[in-house]
């Protein structure tokens, strides 16, 4: 069930590009060159034994400088490197099964590449000067593109091996092309009454059974002084040192306010401890002045200060447990043409695989919406609450010609989507991934 399967994909921002202009676009437009030229062949991750370098890592990152956000950092170094490996892992699963791009593929490519063309003809001594304006050895380069086209004739075969059964076509149509008319019963949390009220007991049970739940990082509280005068920063550090209160500072509890932190000063904070809780740092024409001011150890928060967070948690579980018996018992009453007392929405002449973006029914029930004689179905969640389907009419809507073609085609592209990432998330359970985290923080 293709069309309806909702996609969690594994290929991330991408797996594979054959180099052409952009790569040469973004590569020379953002950030300094020197900054993958000038690191050695440190590891970032070794993939079943094959290095990948700081270099390529870097050459990687630079495609996302133009993100100037904190909170995605993270989330982009992780993702430069899942792609690295991701990429090394089809590469050498490629070469295993003999694939090897050759030298007049990889001239192909360059040649056809606008970036190393003049007057639309391919100009050696441009193809040259680029290369060597990006630091970039012409073998280098054409390794690169070799290990691309050598990725692609993989995930061409891949692609090339799936097929469409005429089963998968005819229930696929049906989804499309069937419309349902009939009743969408909601059951929310005001349909349900909770008199409860837990006991101490209970709540004492539960935090003893989930003290994790309640553990408390640790706090550092950090002020910051900004001055431009270098005179007066000596002044406030030598005031600091011997222990006397200067005014004027901003206060930052982390890791809460790690993302209010000047830029200047988050990535020295780190370097505090209680024995050497004060530094000194620039940031443009002013001097920062960051004075560890006190630490709170990490622990278990008592069971006073979570007290009233666990009373609202056991009163939730209760309130969603009778919500579930609520919905469970208007299904039973709707499937015994039993009159209900919840509100409801009608629909008409929607199509099937709307309905999933309406409540979380899997594909398969989806398909017992159009082909059984049943009418009611349930209850699913919905965001808030719960739902129960009573279908009250199907209808067929004849596709076109064009509408079929083009449904084919997605549900070869959904499937083939699916074999690569089934692929490499089997090349990945099986390989010997090791990565570097110190070279990571150290060169990124």
């Amino acid at each position: 069930m293709y069309t309806l399967i909702q996609k969690h994909k594994t290929l991330l921002v991408f797996i594979v590009t054959v180099a052409s202009g952009a790569f040469f676009l973004w590569l020379f437009f953002t950030g300094s060159v020197r900054d993958i030229t000038s690191v050695g062949k440190k590891c970032v991750a070794e993939v079943n034994g094959s290095c990948i370098t700081l270099r390529d890592y870097r050459r990687e990152l630079l495609r996302f400088s133009n993100i100037q956000s904190r909170d995605l950092e993270e989330v982009i170094k992780k993702q430069v490197i899942e792609n690295l490996i991701t990429q090394e892992l089809l590469y050498q699963k490629a070469r295993s099964l003999g694939f090897y791009a050759s030298d007049e593929e990889v001239v192909s490519v360059i040649k056809s590449d606008p970036t190393f063309q003049e007057g639309g003809v391919f100009s050696a001594s441009k193809y040259k000067e680029m290369l060597a304006r990006l630091g970039l050895e012409p073998g280098e380069y054409e390794d690169y593109i070799r290990r691309m086209l050598t990725v692609q004739k993989l995930l061409a075969l891949v692609s090339n091996s799936v097929y469409l059964s005429e089963a998968e076509k005819n229930i696929n149509l049906a989804v499309q092309s069937t419309l349902l008319s009939g009743k969408l019963y909601i059951i929310t949390p005001s349909d349900v009454e909770v008199s409860y009220t837990p006991t101490q007991e209970e709540m004492m049970s539960f935090y003893e059974k989930n003290k994790e739940l309640f553990r408390r990082p640790e706090k550092k509280l950090v002020r910051v002084w900004a001055e431009k005068d270098k005179a007066k920063v000596e002044e406030i550090y030598k005031a600091i040192k011997e222990g006397k209160q200067v005014q004027g500072y901003t206060e930052y509890l982390l890791p809460d306010d790690a993302n209010r932190l000047p830029k200047g000063v988050s990535s020295e904070v780190s370097k505090l401890d209680q024995k050497d809780g004060i530094l000194v740092t620039k940031e443009g024409d002013e001097y920062l002045i960051v004075y560890l001011y006190r630490v709170e150890p990490a622990g278990i928060r008592s069971f006073e200060e979570v007290k009233e967070q666990i009373r609202s948690a056991l009163i939730d579980k209760k309130k969603a447990s009778l919500l579930r018996d609520k919905a469970q018992e208007i299904y039973k009453r709707l499937t015994e043409g039993k009159d209900v007392s919840v509100k409801y929405l009608t629909f008409e002449d929607t199509p099937a695989d709307q309905i999933m973006s309406i409540a979380k029914v899997k594909e398969d029930q989806v398909v017992s919406f159009i082909l059984s004689k049943q009418k009611v179905f349930g209850p699913y969640e919905l965001s808030q609450g719960y739902g129960v389907f009573v279908i009250t009419d199907r209808k067929k809507k004849p596709a076109g010609e064009e509408e079929i073609k083009k449904l084919t085609q997605d549900i070869l592209n959904m499937k083939s989507d699916a074999m690569i990432n089934y692929l490499i998330e089997h090349l990945i359970r099986n390989a010997k991934i090791k990565i570097n985290e110190e070279v990571i923080k150290g060169g990124a």
